[in-house]
């Protein structure tokens, strides 16, 4: 009996000094060494245990941006939780009858939706449903065929948000279209910026081009970036054949100058010097007998009539090196400059190689013709 007492106080004695020691490294944790509690910068990017999404990733308290561990999941769930109030679905009826759907966004408060010319080009009424299934009808008030940007006015539910529109984007940079691909409402997908200012498609503005997949339904919907803004508004993509992954948007820079236009006016008017002309790499300059200081440029290979080019003396052949101050060093510099920096009637200069020597040239904009 006496050795079962002994070896129960043996016991209690163990277990308060092992809780005794327990308290007392927990309580230099706490006290002398509280860092080890506070996050740190791993490899997935994540830091502190108070963090914040920062402008490109995920980013603890005074931590440092991790993007480049965040699994492109991540990015998906949050833009999309962020986003997905402000993203509608387009019904386009004409007499009574449902001929086409696609996807906008809303652009302010006012209850101003963007979307593609060529969603509602052929309708007269219209149904927008929200993705909390919330339907209000709309009315076109503005349109541009020519840069494919239609403005549709609606009286908004109060569950909804506008989405702002970012200027900024960065080759390579995740982006996220939402929209209504064949109608399935709330649809998101992924991919990345694959390049800017693409020239010479259906639209004449330079184009964002992504490899995120961009289906019929997605047409008018934003392309979003990783912190929720809209870089751009899908309008066409690629599929079938030898084509994969080949989607095209209207950077959002360009559509800031067109939508209040469209809001205000109904129309919005494109620049038009009136030629068509072709790029020249620094062979085919050298060849030309241009300066050495001059390494490209494009070479005027027809000049429309009743034009400002026509107007203002433009010839074939001439070679462009600068306009309005841009040196031209890509086929798409000139549709880059014209929609961004100028509008009709705005004076441009040309720096201009005829005859073995540069002239300045300054000519008066025009506006570019429907049929153009």
């Amino acid at each position: 009996m006496n050795i079962l007492i002994n070896n129960l106080r043996l016991i209690s004695y163990s277990s308060l000094v092992v809780s005794s020691i327990t308290l007392i490294l927990l309580l230099y944790i706490i006290i002398i060494n509280p860092s080890i509690f506070q996050g740190t910068e791993g490899p997935q990017g994540i830091q502190g245990l108070e963090g914040e999404i920062g402008p490109k990733g995920m980013k603890g308290e005074d931590g440092k941006q991790g993007q480049k561990g965040m699994p492109p999941s991540y990015y998906a769930q949050k833009v999309y939780e962020e986003s997905k109030s402000g993203v509608v679905f387009i019904k386009v009826y004409q007499s009574g009858q449902q001929i086409a759907v696609g996807s906008g966004f809303i652009y302010d408060e006012k209850g101003y939706i963007v979307t593609n010319n060529h969603v509602i080009e052929n309708g007269s009424d219209f149904v927008i449903v929200y993705f909390d299934g919330a339907m209000s009808e709309g009315e076109v008030i503005g349109r541009d065929s020519q840069g494919d940007l239609a403005v549709i006015k609606t009286q908004l539910p109060n569950s909804v948000k506008k989405l702002e529109l970012e200027s900024d984007i960065t080759i390579g940079e995740q982006v996220f279209p939402i929209g209504s691909p064949a109608g399935l409402v709330g649809s998101i997908t992924a991919g990345v910026i694959s390049q800017a200012n693409r020239t010479g498609l259906r639209n004449i503005l330079p184009m964002i081009q992504t490899d995120a997949p961009i289906n019929p339904g997605n047409s008018g919907g934003p392309l979003i970036n990783i912190n929720g803004k809209v870089v751009g508004i899908n309008s066409m993509g690629y599929r079938g054949g030898e084509f994969e992954a080949l989607g095209f948007a209207i950077p959002s820079s360009i559509a800031k100058i067109i939508i209040p236009n469209l809001i205000e006016n109904g129309f919005h008017e494109h620049p038009f010097i009136g030629i068509s002309a072709s790029f020249l790499d620094p062979i085919q300059i050298k060849d030309r007998g241009l300066p050495d200081d001059i390494t490209s440029g494009v070479i005027i290979q027809t000049v429309r009539p009743n034009t400002a080019a026509e107007e203002h003396g433009l010839m074939k052949g001439d070679i462009i090196i600068s306009m309005g101050g841009y040196s031209l060093r890509a086929q798409h510099d000139i549709s880059y400059i014209l929609h961004h920096f100028f509008a009709p009637n705005d004076i441009i200069k040309l720096e201009v190689f005829r005859n073995g020597e540069v002239i300045n040239m300054e000519l008066t904009l025009g506006v570019r013709p429907l049929n153009q």
